[in-house]
């Protein structure tokens, strides 16, 4: 069995705090999806079903711990590391489980996320200049910073995730 804990689950997963809510969040994670338990809080009443045990986080979400059966049954360490590289992506030095979205066979590659939000910022700069100056003054507008920090991690991570995506679909 591997057991990691899957962060960022939405404060409306965790406050609704049903399996429901869990297995509707989970459905565009499907590695996530695809799990053989997770860890739960105790079930007080006889015949009520136990619910996802939470941790929250300071700043406004959670993590659950999920389980997924190996599919060889027992496996080593290296073989449970191996299993969990095949349902996860690689993204700034980390192993990240992400979403897939309508109609996609699998998830969006981090440099194809990074691509369309950019792409996005560029056509307001150029077509709609007016705009663009006043959502990136500081003084004028709540945006700005955001876009300033998106943009100085941009510049961060992009060349090192072209190298990356270069080396994962050259080998």
């Amino acid at each position: 069995m591997l057991s990691i804990p899957v962060c960022d689950i939405p404060d409306r997963v965790i406050n609704d705090g049903s399996r429901q809510a869990l297995a509707d969040f989970l459905t565009a994670y499907p590695a996530v999806a695809r799990h053989e338990s997770y860890v739960t809080t105790r079930a007080f009443n006889l015949g009520a079903a136990a619910t996802p045990e939470y941790t929250r986080y300071k700043h406004g979400g959670g993590e659950l711990v999920i389980n997924w059966e190996m599919p060889q049954g027992s496996a080593t360490a290296a073989e449970r590391l191996e299993h969990l590289l095949t349902m996860t992506r690689p993204y700034a030095t980390q192993r990240y489980f992400l979403p897939v979205l309508a109609r996609m066979p699998r998830e969006l590659h981090p440099l194809m996320a990074w691509w369309a939000v950019l792409y996005a910022l560029s056509m307001l700069a150029r077509y709609e200049p007016a705009s663009w100056v006043t959502n990136i003054s500081v003084d004028n507008s709540q945006h700005a910073v955001s876009i300033e920090r998106l943009l100085e991690r941009a510049l961060n991570h992009l060349p090192v995730l072209i190298a990356d995506t270069i080396t994962e679909v050259s080998t």
